[in-house]
């Protein structure tokens, strides 16, 4: 009797855990085929709540991960409660700052892609502007993707994030970071030359600088992205254990940054990897939900971010309405010249308003569903005037369905901008630089 129970715990158990990884999303471009075309006449209205209960219905507008949420196929489940409820709103343009709209028209018929030893493909005769504003052909996605690289940000832009970093016991660490972030070359601003001479070689500097919990304080990490996209990010921390900073390796594009569950190809939201070290596919132009005009102050507040829920981080009602955005789907796999690498696929969505990237589904080499990044976000009024969106200034969530893991950034305040930040912040050859973080802790 025993051994015919133990049998057929032993058969249950193996159909369970076979029944459980036949339900594991893996990289298949059938799925993102089944996604509603931006030319297709399906929609949402405006005022649709989608739930637990008809979500279904609406699956084609969906990315990935959070496809993933609602099937309850992973540990993170959507939940019934009205904490989960996506409301649908209008769907809203969103202007390119005025500056970088006169630099696309007068500059982008000079850029051109050039095909590189690793097989895939760089650019040539880029000053200012989007590059390729009008994709299309065989070269579509690499088009975007560069899009996307080179995105506007202002010259100078500072914001104070509180990060919570969720395991997977719902337990919760969190961590306050000032992030500042210094465009370097081909910037779009009536106040400043297109390329200074002190950003010669660099595209942009992000740093983080650790200020919460007293044991961390004063860590800080410096990025700094080559303007040539072949070479790979420069990554400087400072260790106030050691009171000096350290380079990384440039092996370290997998590893942490500052221990949360992004890794160093995701700063830039997503765009800090070598685009001519991989292949590149435009999966297609789609009807996808994302928040893009989410609600101040209700986007700054963590609490409608459901942090104890079955989903930590879920974006709730209060953070703002989705929308349904026209979006350009890219498909990224390493080319042989990368080696190991730590994601098999990564698959962005990038709203080509203003070539803002939305999120990102991550695969790792197996092919398996990974990782799910999304960047809810509004448009933010810059010193021109100008009330654009562009990357690295919003809040901005990361779940790792495999180790159950969350990071969730969230800015803890509006973003400030040159003229109300401090004067030797604005001091972009120093501070831009690793030799500023010698001045840490002095």
């Amino acid at each position: 009797m025993r051994s015919k129970l133990s049998y057929l715990c032993a058969a249950l158990l193996t159909f369970s855990v076979a029944g459980a990884a036949h339900a594991q999303i893996k990289f298949d471009p059938a799925n993102y085929e089944a996604m509603a075309s931006a030319d297709s006449p399906d929609t949402i209205p405006p005022g649709t709540n989608i739930t637990l209960q008809n979500w279904q219905q609406y699956k084609k507008f969906m990315p990935i991960g959070v496809q993933a949420m609602f099937s309850q196929q992973y540990p993170f489940r959507v939940g019934p409660g009205p904490e989960f409820t996506v409301q649908v709103g209008p769907t809203i343009p969103i202007p390119m700052a005025k500056r970088l709209q006169e630099d696309t028209e007068k500059y982008a018929s000079q850029t051109k892609l050039v095909k590189t030893e690793s097989g895939g493909y760089t650019v040539q005769g880029y000053v200012a502007g989007v590059p390729f504003p009008k994709p299309g052909g065989d070269l579509a996605g690499e088009q975007v993707l560069y899009n996307a690289f080179f995105g506007f940000i202002p010259p100078i832009y500072r914001y104070v994030t509180n990060t919570s970093l969720v395991d997977r016991f719902h337990n919760i660490f969190t961590q306050l970071t000032e992030v500042v972030y210094w465009r370097l070359s081909h910037i779009s601003d009536p106040g400043m030359p297109i390329n200074p001479p002190y950003g010669k070689g660099y595209l942009q500097t992000a740093r983080y600088f650790v200020l919460a919990p007293e044991q961390t304080r004063y860590t800080t990490q410096l990025a700094q992205q080559p303007d040539d996209p072949q070479k790979v990010q420069e990554i400087y921390v400072f260790l106030p254990s050691l009171r000096r900073s350290l380079r990384l390796s440039s092996a370290a594009r997998c590893s942490p940054i500052l221990g949360t569950d992004w890794v160093q190809d995701d700063n830039s939201d997503g765009m800090a990897f070598q685009i001519p070290n991989f292949n590149v596919k435009l999966l297609g132009e789609k009807k996808m939900l994302f928040i893009t005009h989410a609600d101040n102050p209700g986007m700054y507040d963590n609490q409608n971010y459901n942090l104890k829920s079955s989903v930590p981080a879920f974006p709730g009602p209060k953070v703002g309405k989705w929308e349904l955005r026209k979006v350009m789907v890219v498909d990224t796999s390493p080319l042989p010249a990368v080696g190991s690498y730590c994601y098999g696929h990564k698959v962005g969505y990038i709203d080509p308003d203003t070539w803002t990237q939305l999120g990102w589904d991550f695969y790792d080499n197996n092919q398996k569903f990974w990782k799910f990044n999304m960047i809810p976000m509004r448009p933010l009024k810059i010193d021109t005037g100008d009330e654009t969106t562009f990357h690295s200034a919003n809040v901005d969530i990361m779940w790792d369905f495999q180790n159950q893991h969350v990071t969730s950034s969230n800015v803890n305040a509006p973003t400030q901008f040159g003229s109300s930040i401090s004067a030797d912040l604005k001091d972009a050859p120093t501070w831009a630089f690793p030799g500023s973080l010698s001045r840490i802790m002095k």
